[in-house]
């Protein structure tokens, strides 16, 4: 008889979890006019959209005591992180399939702001969103906080947060990557601006990570355009959002290895600043240089970018800056193969905090949520 109460108990405590969000229900589908999108994501079935990059954020307000959302993963390796009401509050690893995940429960009944960010990058999978949970007779609502800047990233590992919350003991594992902590992430909450992040470990402007010296043609320069980077067959980005900044930092692999060529790396990066000031009605770029390289390499990057910037400027067709971020020394730990840390990207994304307000003239929005300690 124990083991029969038991294993009632059980059925009675998952039937009541069932009520709760199956039969007492409402689904908000995923074109719902209140939820806002960030990042490169294919909205080509508009119930169903499908994302792949790094930063990627859902986010929605809504009234009630708890939320859920459905989303089907293809490889079950991606991470996001939770946040409710500007503070992150659970991190989850989604499964393979289409499965529904419990964001928050038992919240004060008012109206809350939910967020999902994607944590991990590209090469962990895509995930398609199909829409919120809520419990009957609660809805989404405007967003109150609007956040009316918009900042891109292009990148490669450090972008992506590759290792930031490992140890240079530590393998690599999507566990320890977190974009949410990186300085691209860090720097857009300082402004309280939303960001899209263009990045992938490994990737050069004109030459991958041990590449061949005459280029790769997975280089981010020959991709950047997709919404899925090494799909042939990925729909196009429609460049319709127009950002306010970007940023670009890339370098660091073309160079990484003996024998990086500076007039390709040059002449890729030129023709990918004419890209974006064409495609985005000649936006502010700043050119960042990483805080991995060092010693002639340093010297070697720092002279090539200056140069870039240059150029780029003699055709007055939008601002260029150059800005060098601090290199990482130890003293703040050291990543996964080298990386930078958690604290590394901090420092990071303080400098560049004060360098963009200065050259943008945008207020530092100090909001308490770990953008800069």
């Amino acid at each position: 008889m124990k083991k029969i109460f038991s294993t009632f108990g059980l059925l009675l405590i998952l039937c009541i979890s069932t009520k709760s969000f199956a039969n007492l229900k409402d689904t908000i589908p995923a074109n719902n006019k209140f939820i806002e999108y960030t990042g490169r994501i294919d909205f080509s079935n508009e119930l169903a959209p499908k994302f792949s990059y790094s930063g990627v954020s859902i986010r929605a307000s809504f009234t009630g005591t708890r939320i859920a959302a459905i989303l089907n993963d293809d490889q079950g390796q991606n991470f996001y992180n939770v946040i409710i009401d500007g503070k992150v509050t659970d991190v989850i690893q989604v499964q393979t399939g289409e499965r529904t995940y419990v964001l928050a429960e038992n919240l004060n009944d008012s109206i809350h702001e939910v967020e999902l960010f994607k944590r991990t990058e590209l090469t962990f999978g895509k995930t398609q969103f199909l829409g919120f949970i809520l419990e009957t007779g609660n809805t989404l609502v405007p967003i109150s906080n609007r956040r009316t800047k918009l900042i891109e990233f292009i990148g490669n590992s450090i972008t992506c947060g590759y290792g930031n919350e490992g140890t240079e003991s530590d393998d690599f594992l999507n566990s320890n990557e977190n974009h949410y902590m990186t300085y691209a992430a860090i720097t857009a909450r300082n402004f309280n601006a939303r960001h899209i992040a263009v990045s992938r470990s490994g990737i050069g402007m004109y030459r991958n990570y041990n590449g061949p010296l005459e280029g790769s043609d997975d280089c981010m320069y020959n991709l950047y355009s997709r919404i899925f980077m090494y799909d042939k067959n990925s729909p196009l980005y429609s460049f319709k959002e127009q950002p306010d900044l970007i940023c670009i930092n890339l370098g660091t692999n073309d160079f990484s290895t003996t024998g990086g060529d500076s007039a390709s790396f040059t002449n890729n990066y030129l023709k990918m600043i004419d890209f974006l000031q064409s495609k985005y009605n000649d936006p502010d770029i700043v050119c960042l240089l990483g805080p991995m390289m060092s010693g002639n390499t340093l010297s070697q990057v720092r002279r090539i970018l200056k140069t870039i910037v240059r150029l780029a400027n003699n055709k007055n067709t939008g601002r260029v800056q150059f800005f060098e971020m601090s290199a990482q020394k130890g003293d703040l730990g050291i990543g996964v193969n080298c990386h930078p840390t958690v604290a590394q990207h901090q420092k990071n994304a303080k400098e560049l905090v004060a360098f963009i307000s200065e050259f943008k003239g945008w207020k530092i929005v100090n909001n308490n949520m770990n953008q800069i300690q």
